[in-house]
This record gives structure tokens, sequence and C-alpha cells, in this order.
């Protein structure tokens, strides 16, 4: 112990110089006086030694003993109303080299380790709020997933959640669909005159983003060195998360950009959670919703969505006086073809010229199966002229192209159209209808394997 170490070495020193006194000043009045004198001369100078001791004995635990537990009671009280209001940073500063310090020392570590504590427990109930925080967003994303119809909006209420749940100030994501990852859709956040072109995107993807996509890598970066397209908006960082479905049917890459401070590994676990059981929800009602609406047989549109389809478009034309064209296809004496070959046979063929009705038309067009072996298609923003190509082309298609019996036999199948604009021809969605089959009669009575439209039929 050192402070009774020091004590000892003082009392010591006390009792040698009280000694050492007394022997001087017994010999000093001995040889000066005689006596009771020398007597009381000895007993005052023991006295005032006496008095001279005790006062540096008082200044000496005054300050080594005293002061410093002054200053512990003083410190620990105001660490003590600090810690409970928040603050752990004040400490005890003492310099006594002894168990005071010592005291102190201890008493300063046991604040840093609760100032350690509390930002672990600070760190641990951040962590806790951002998994409730993305838990509560996950379950308004599946609520809004079930009770919203149309993808793109699903879709871009999915992007403003990501957004959202990092606080970073912009979403996009690369939708790809099939195992060669074809680029379908692109959709960002950010709002412009007009959506982001594929082409656009295409090229967004070059260089690392590509890379991440091929991968299936999540790629986090608060650098930037890559170059973006012109006119994009400036990116300080970003982070990008490769999603697919379980079937790999649909596929995408989300993308995060400009967070303040930088995106963490933790920003990546949660991105990752929220967005992959969202994007698997969201597939899953885009798988629904396109059954919903698509023959099982052809994989195009149905009656049901065509007849909403038609109506959006008809709504639109009138709102935004624009025009468009109905295109209405029969197959040529098909019942005689099943009858010959097959349903079997039949089945096949339908799904081959479905086929070919897809590669002519543009991503904008609407191609439904009408019933049978009738097809139908809306030419948004088209005039009767630009119809009646589309028609020829999938006409001619058609007529070359081999279909073939079980057997192996080569076949042939043709086609008749009938073509009706609005609002030329018609100016409702029965009349349209009525007016496109009418132009579809007229090719047939021509000898099918003919594109006719409804003007055809009032010049006959």
């Amino acid at each position: 112990m050192r402070i009774e170490k020091k004590f000892n070495v003082i009392s010591l020193i006390i009792i040698a110089v009280f000694a050492a006194a007394d022997v001087a000043f017994y010999f000093l009045a001995h040889h000066l006086f005689e006596g009771t004198t020398a007597l009381i001369l000895c007993l005052a100078g023991c006295l005032a030694i006496a008095i001279i001791a005790l006062i540096f004995l008082k200044r000496y635990v005054t300050k080594n003993i005293v002061q410093p537990l002054k200053n512990i009671h003083t410190g620990s009280s105001t660490i003590i109303t600090e810690i409970s209001e928040g603050n752990f940073n004040n400490r005890i500063d003492i310099k006594t080299e002894d168990e005071f310090e010592d005291l102190a020392d201890n008493f300063n570590r046991m604040a840093s380790v609760l100032q350690t504590r509390e930002a672990e427990l600070k760190d641990v109930s951040e962590k806790e709020q951002h998994v409730i925080r993305a838990l509560a967003m996950l379950a308004e994303m599946m609520g809004f997933i079930t009770s919203e119809v149309k993808f793109e909006s699903i879709l871009q209420t999915f992007l403003e959640m990501t957004k959202s749940l990092l606080k970073a100030e912009h979403s996009g994501i690369f939708l790809f669909e099939g195992k060669e990852k074809e680029l379908k859709l692109f959709k960002t956040t950010i709002k412009g005159e007009a959506p982001v072109s594929l082409d656009c995107a295409k090229v967004m993807l070059i260089g690392p983003l590509g890379k991440a996509m091929k991968t299936s890598s999540v790629l986090r970066i608060n650098e930037i060195t890559a170059e973006f397209p012109p006119n994009h908006p400036v990116v300080n960082n970003f982070i990008s998360i490769p999603l697919r479905s379980s079937k790999n049917k649909m596929s995408a890459l989300l993308i995060t950009i400009n967070k303040h401070g930088g995106f963490t590994p933790d920003d990546e676990d949660t991105l990752f959670s929220f967005a992959f059981q969202a994007f698997q929800s969201l597939v899953l009602h885009e798988e629904i919703a396109r059954l919903a609406v698509t023959d099982g047989l052809t994989g195009l549109y149905n009656y049901r969505a065509f007849q909403e389809e038609l109506s959006e478009e008809i709504n639109r034309a009138e709102r935004y006086f624009k025009t468009f064209s109905l295109i209405m296809l029969d197959i040529d004496h098909f019942k005689s073809f099943n009858d010959i070959y097959g349903h079997q046979t039949g089945d096949l063929a339908l799904k081959e010229i479905s086929k070919i009705i897809g590669s002519e038309l543009r991503t904008v067009d609407f191609p439904a199966r009408y019933g049978g072996e009738e097809f139908i298609i809306i030419l948004p923003e088209t005039s009767v002229d630009g119809a009646v190509i589309v028609a020829e082309r999938i006409r001619n298609a058609v007529a070359e192209h081999p279909f073939t019996s079980e057997s192996g036999e080569r076949l042939l199948l043709t086609v008749s159209a009938g073509v009706a604009c609005y609002p030329d021809d018609a100016a409702s969605k029965e009349d349209m209808i009525k007016k496109a089959d009418q132009a579809l009669y007229l090719a047939k009575d021509k000898g099918r394997n003919t594109v006719c439209t409804y003007q055809d039929t009032i010049d006959r």
C-alpha cells in the first residue's frame, strides 16, 4: 500500500526529528541553564516541535488524502450526472501516484466500459429498428401487391420503398426475362419528361453494373470512378443487388444511389432481405396476373384482356385526339385442317402463328386470341395504311412458314385479315370490332389469304 508506506515514512521522520530535537534541547538547556529553568525550556522546545509536526502532518493529509477524496467525490458525482444524461466523456483527473489515483482510474475505466456498452446497445438497437422498419415496409409492400393490379404501378411503389428504406436519393431497376436475361423493362424514381428508353438502359449496363448482373454479385461503391451516359443524374455512390425469381423466369438488377455518408454492409443486408422477399411476391403476382389475362395455348392476351385494353385505347384516343387501328385475323379453312391432321397438329399451328404475330409487332401493340382460330390486334397510333402493312407482313409470314404434321409432312396455312380504324371507321368499341369483322368477311369472300379494310366494304 503506497499510502501506508508514505505514512510510515512520515511517522519515522517525525519521530526521528522529535527525538533529535529533544536530545538537542536537553543538552542545550542543561548547558546554558540549571534546574527547573532547563526543564521548562526543554518541555517548551518539545511542545513547539510537536506543534510544527502537527501542522506539517495536517497539510500533508489535506494535500494527499482530503483533497483527492474531495476530487473523487466531486468528479464521480459529475460523471454519474452526465452518464444519466447520456454523456460518457467526463473523467476524474487525479495524479497522486497512490491508491487514490488507482481509485480514480478504476472509476474512469468503469465509465469507459459503460460508454462502450452503451455504444454497442445503441448499435444493436438501431439495427433492430432497421429490421422492424424493413419488416413494416415489407408488410406494406405485400399489402399493396395484393390490392394493386398493374405491374408497373407495383414496381414503382417497390422502388420508392427501397429508396426510403436506405434513405437514399433514387432507386432504379432493370428487369430481364429468360435465361438469356433479355432486358424487358427499366424503371426509376428519377422524374423525367419521358421514360428512359431500353437503349439508354442498355448503355448503363456497360461496365460494373453489367458485370454485377452477369456474376449475380452485390456491388457497393462509395467512390465513383465509372462514367455514366450524358444527362444522367450525378451519382456519388450506389449499391446494386441482383434479384431473380425461383424458376429464373424473371431476374432484375436493383440499384439505389446517393446516400449521405455512403452505403454500409448493414445497408447491403437490409436492402437484400427486403428486396429479395418483395421481388419474389412481385414476380408471383405478375405471373398470376399474366395467367389471368393470357390465353393458355397461344400465350397471347385473352378475350377479356382484349376487351379491357380496347376500352382503354378508345378512351385514350378520345382524350388526346389520337388514332388507332384494329386487325382481325382468321386462319383459312382451319376446321378442315383440324379434321384432317388432328387437333394436336392444329394446336401446334395455333402456337406457331401466335409466335409469327408477336414477331411482326411492336412492344406497344396488343395481340390477343379472339376465339378459336381468330386473332385480333390493337395498333395504337397507327393509321389504316400502317395497319394494312402490318397485316400483310403477318399474312406473308404465315403463308411462307413451313408447318408440319406429326408425321413430318409439310403443311400450308394462310390467314385472312380485316382492318378498321378509329375514328375514321367507328367511334365505339362494339362498332370497331364489328367493322373489322365485316372487313374480314370481305377478305374471306375474295378468296381468303388476303387483307381488306372496312373502306373496301363500302367501296365494294
